[in-house]
């Protein structure tokens, strides 16, 4: 091989070594930038929502769901505070109105749909040993028996209402004339799911001090995940508000885009038989 050929094969070599070089540093390099969305959901959604996370991510893998579950009025105070919420997801309209009659306007225009609708029961405990309340409880009426000493329902105060699942409690029990009534054996929990845990453990701590609970206020889907209490009555439609969850799209957001692709989502087939069929929800 002369010399300018040996140059010229030299060349060729290092430059397809630095080739194949350059291409290993691509690999190393992430195919596609992972986008994170921010979902700030009532309470009540929890089990739903995460099964619904599932399904989402996998079909869409360059997305990341983070979510923040609490008592709709505290979600929405954090919101207020600067909480970086991408999507709002209420137990109720009171808390999404907050933000949607905002001025200017919290929500992105025509974002705003209600994703599910629930129904509220009377829950009361069933692991041993049961009170002779909880054990003759067949309706809310029966919760101004003298038997019944402690009932715990979602912190229904301040407005909007923290809990809503209290209010429509309260709502309900307004409807029937026995709120006040009742108003002295009523022990607030700070989110609906703890109404539920108060009646499984028949037990509420309130100002550090422990309250015999004998029957609860939840939502009917929250008592059908727990295998601890009974139904004893379901309220009526006209007894309350509607009892809705509505979803809005924050405009403090700076991935819309992926934000209305988890709203028309959830909005779809594959969510709403998991809302409906599996944990069940009513349709919107």
């Amino acid at each position: 091989m002369n010399r300018r050929r040996l140059i010229a094969w030299m060349a060729t070599a290092a430059a397809s070594m630095m080739l194949v070089v350059g291409l290993q540093f691509v690999k190393l390099s992430p195919a596609n930038s992972v986008t994170t969305l921010n979902v700030y959901a009532a309470v009540s959604l929890t089990n739903a929502l995460n099964s619904i996370k599932t399904q989402y991510q996998n079909a869409n893998p360059g997305i990341t769901i983070n979510y923040t579950f609490g008592a709709s009025g505290t979600l929405l105070s954090q919101i207020q505070a600067g909480a970086p919420a991408d999507i709002f997801i209420s137990a109720a309209a009171d808390q999404i109105d907050v933000l949607q009659n905002a001025s200017p306007s919290k929500l992105v225009a025509g974002s705003r749909k209600n994703i599910v609708k629930n129904r509220l029961v009377l829950i009361a405990p069933t692991t041993p040993p049961v009170s002779a309340g909880s054990a003759a409880l067949n309706s809310f009426n029966g919760l101004t028996n003298a038997n019944i000493t402690g009932i715990a329902i979602g912190d229904y105060t301040g407005n909007p209402p923290v809990v809503p699942a209290g209010n429509y409690a309260k709502q309900v029990l307004t409807s029937r004339s026995i709120f006040t009534t009742l108003s002295p054996k009523l022990y607030l929990a700070s989110n609906v799911r703890n109404v539920l845990t108060a009646v499984e453990n028949k037990t509420l701590v309130v100002g550090g001090v422990n309250k015999t609970i004998d029957a609860g206020i939840v939502y009917k889907t929250d008592a059908a995940i727990s295998n601890k209490v009974r139904v004893a009555d379901t309220s009526l439609i006209a007894e309350s508000d509607p009892i809705v969850y509505p979803l809005g799209i924050l405009t403090r957001t700076t991935v819309l885009t992926t934000a209305q692709s988890f709203s028309n989502y959830l909005s779809g087939t594959t969510a709403q038989n998991i809302f409906r069929n599996n944990y069940g929800f009513l349709a919107p």
